[in-house]
């Protein structure tokens, strides 16, 4: 008889979601994606490389998660990044929060759900490629 594992199922479906390794540590999952960003301003063009946190933490309700996302956006890419996420085949849940803060020239997206986290890591995995991630 075979036992699947529940939690390396999950770290499987999320890795191939979001396209990165998936860290486990006890109900948590933790996915860190690297990006390198070019800031120019008038004069001064920096570049520098940046991690989105993505976290799942399990809950007693069976499949869905508590989801988070810290992702850091250039304002070109803002309205892109939103735009996807909001027209996804799988539509935001009623308890999904955002804000977005404002730092010099960029710009941090929080996000939190909680839901099936497959459709999360999905919703994000297409707004990030929309923008070249």
């Amino acid at each position: 008889m075979i036992i699947a594992d529940p939690i390396k199922e999950m770290a499987v479906i999320l890795q191939k979601a979001l396209d990165a390794e998936v860290e486990v540590t006890g109900n948590l999952f933790l996915v860190k994606k690297l990006r390198s960003l070019v800031i120019q301003t008038d004069e001064t063009k920096f570049s520098f490389k940046v991690d989105c946190d993505i976290t799942f933490q399990a809950l007693q309700q069976p499949g869905i998660m508590i989801n988070k996302a810290e992702i850091l956006l250039l304002p070109s890419e803002l309205s892109v990044f939103l735009s996807v996420l909001i027209s996804h085949i799988h539509p935001l849940p009623n308890n999904y929060m955002q804000r977005v803060v404002m730092e010099p020239n960029v710009y941090c997206l929080y996000m939190e759900s909680r839901e099936l986290p497959e459709a999360f890591a999905e919703r994000i995995a297409s707004a990030l490629n929309a923008i070249d991630w």
